[in-house]
C-alpha cells in the first residue's frame, strides 16, 4: 500500500496527521456493542447476531399512555381495511422499526437494526437485533423472522413506504421469502394525520409523542437524520459507545408504536369518552367516524366541537358544513338547512352556494335562492379565507344567478 493510499485509510479511521504527514494522536479505542449494552447473541443457522432484550410490565406508561388499548381495536381494523383483525390474538400483532444506513430506501439501503415488540401474557416483550457488521444480515433476518412467527398483522408508523419494503428487499437479497410479504398492515400514520394534523404543524412520531402521549425523550436520543451517520463512524472505528443513542432512540420508536395503537384503537372504539379541548381535533375525528358510517357518533364529535367554541372562525364553519352535508346525505334537509345558515352567518360563500342549491331544488323559492347566489360572489371576493370557491366556481355560480333569473320569470 502507498503513502497517500495508507494516509486516507487513517483519516477515515478518524487518525489526526501532522504537518509531516506522520500519525499523531491514537486510533479511537474500538469497544464492542457487546461491552456498551445489555444483551446477548442468538443462535441462528446462519451464525449468531446480536439483540438487546427488553420486557415492559402492563402497568408501564410510556409517558402518561398504556400500552393496551381498553376498548378494543375493531373499528381500528376496519379503518385499517383489515376487519378480519378486530377480533385477532393482539399477541399475535408485530411493533416494529427499523435504523437503516441511509434514509431514502433502495436496495444499497440496509437495515442494521431492526426493533420488533409483541405482547406476550402481562409483558411487551422487545427484541433489538443488531448487525455488528454487514456480514451478520442473514443471520440478523432468520432471528427477526423467528421472532415474528405466528405474527398475523404488523404496526409501524410510515412502514408501508420505509421500513417494510426495504426489510423485503434485504430478504429478497438474500433469497429469503419475506414474512412481512402481503401481510396485513396497520401503518399508524395515516390515520394519526387525520386526527391531528389540523392541530400540529407536524406529526411525525416525536412531536405525536409529546403532544398526544406525553413522553419526552431523554437526552440520550439521537435525531433520526444522524442515525446512518453514527452506524458509519461505528463500522469504521469499532467504537458503540454512541450506539447507545441509537438503541434508545429505536426502542422509544417501538413502544411509541404500541401505545399510539391503544390510543387511536380507544378513540375509535369509544370516542364520546375522549377528554379534549381542541375543537379541531373533535371536528377531524368526526371525520373518521362520519367515512366509516357512523353518522350518529360523527354528529355527536361535531357538536363537541362546536360547543367548545374558538377563535378561528374557520374551525366553527368547517364544523357547520360537515354536519350540514351529512345531514343532507341522510335527507334531514331541516338540519341540513339550520347548520349551513350558521356557516353562512359566519362568512362561509361554500355554506351560501348549499343554500342557494337547497332553495332551488328543495325549497323551490328561486329568489333567496338567486339571493344567497348573489351573496356567495361577494363573500369570495371579500373573505378568501373562508372561501372554498375557485375562479372556475365563481364563474358557474354567476351562471347559476342568470339561469335561476330565467326560471324566476
Amino acid at each position: 500500500m502507498d503513502w497517500e493510499s495508507l494516509t486516507e485509510k487513517l483519516r477515515n479511521m478518524g487518525v489526526r496527521l501532522g504537518m509531516d504527514g506522520s500519525p499523531q494522536g491514537q486510533v479511537p479505542k474500538k469497544r464492542p456493542v457487546e461491552t456498551i449494552i445489555a444483551g446477548r447473541e442468538l443462535d441462528t443457522i446462519f451464525g449468531p447476531v446480536f439483540s438487546a432484550e427488553t420486557r415492559m410490565d402492563m402497568a408501564y406508561l410510556h409517558g402518561k399512555s398504556k400500552l393496551l388499548p381498553a376498548w378494543g381495536w375493531s373499528r381500528l381494523a376496519e379503518y385499517s381495511r383489515h376487519p378480519q383483525l378486530g377480533s385477532a390474538d393482539m399477541q399475535n400483532f408485530i411493533f416494529l422499526d427499523t435504523e437503516t444506513t441511509g434514509l431514502s430506501g433502495g436496495t444499497g439501503t440496509m437495515a442494521f437494526m431492526v426493533g420488533a415488540a409483541r405482547f406476550e401474557q402481562n409483558t411487551l416483550h422487545l427484541e433489538q437485533f443488531f448487525l455488528r457488521n454487514p456480514a451478520e444480515e442473514a443471520a440478523m433476518l432468520a432471528a427477526l423472522e423467528r421472532f415474528c412467527d405466528g405474527m398475523e398483522a404488523v404496526v409501524t408508523y410510515n412502514g408501508k413506504a420505509f421500513d417494510i419494503p426495504i426489510l423485503n428487499t434485504r430478504y429478497i437479497l438474500q433469497s429469503f421469502i419475506s414474512p412481512f410479504e402481503d401481510l396485513p398492515h396497520f401503518d399508524l400514520l395515516a390515520l394519526t394525520r387525520r386526527i391531528w394534523k389540523a392541530r400540529l404543524e407536524r406529526c411525525n412520531l416525536g412531536v405525536i409523542e409529546k403532544e398526544i402521549l406525553g413522553l419526552i425523550r431523554s437526552e440520550t436520543d439521537i435525531p433520526g437524520y444522524l442515525v446512518p451517520e453514527y452506524y458509519r463512524d461505528y463500522l469504521q472505528t469499532g467504537d458503540a459507545e454512541p450506539l447507545k443513542g441509537i438503541f434508545y432512540h429505536n426502542q422509544q420508536d417501538v413502544v411509541s408504536l404500541a401505545a399510539l395503537f391503544a390510543i387511536l384503537a380507544d378513540l375509535l372504539e369509544e370516542p364520546s369518552n375522549w377528554e379534549n379541548n381542541s375543537i379541531k381535533d373533535f371536528i377531524s375525528l368526526g371525520s373518521v367516524m362520519e367515512k366509516l358510517g357512523n353518522k350518529t357518533i360523527a354528529s355527536e364529535l361535531y357538536q363537541k366541537g362546536l360547543s367548545l367554541g374558538g377563535d378561528d372562525k374557520r374551525d366553527l364553519v368547517k364544523a357547520f358544513l360537515l354536519q350540514g352535508n351529512m345531514a343532507k346525505k341522510q335527507g334531514d334537509w331541516s338540519v341540513a338547512q339550520a347548520c349551513w345558515e350558521e356557516a353562512a352567518r359566519l362568512g362561509s360563500s361554500e355554506a351560501m352556494i348549499d343554500l342557494a342549491k337547497f332553495y332551488e331544488h328543495v325549497a323551490k323559492d328561486y329568489q333567496k335562492a338567486i339571493d344567497y347566489a348573489q351573496l356567495s360572489i361577494q363573500a369570495s371576493s371579500q373573505d378568501a379565507a373562508l372561501s372554498l370557491q375557485r375562479p372556475e366556481n365563481i364563474q358557474a355560480t354567476r351562471r347559476r344567478v342568470a339561469r335561476l333569473v330565467e326560471k324566476k320569470k
